[in-house]
């Protein structure tokens, strides 16, 4: 199954709605439609929708740390919502939940 990526942007946010694994193939397709987004200065904050992502390797949560220290740097905010009982303890023993705000 590949990664399927919406995007919604309103006002100065910007939604992230992931649906397949986020896997080494997905990354780069998640850097691409990232670097058209940071185009837009006016975007300082972000969610990251997971509900539909069964499961996430290093190369994606690689990438979810790089947007976070964009937005973070822009004095603006990332969170990631809709984990699955299984990402969010794979979060929680990467410490992961401790950067990035899991709801």
């Amino acid at each position: 199954m590949a990664m399927d990526l919406d995007i919604e942007i309103e006002g100065d946010s910007v939604r992230f709605t992931v649906i397949g694994p986020i896997d080494t193939e997905g990354a780069p397709e998640l850097t691409v439609k990232f670097m058209e987004i940071i185009k837009d200065d006016s975007i300082k904050h972000a969610v990251f929708d997971l509900t539909d992502v069964p499961t996430i390797t290093s190369a994606g949560i690689g990438k979810l740390l790089t947007f976070y220290k964009h937005f973070d740097q822009r004095g603006g905010s990332m969170k990631i919502s809709g984990l699955s009982d299984q990402l969010r303890k794979q979060f929680e023993e990467i410490h992961l939940n401790q950067i990035i705000p899991l709801s």
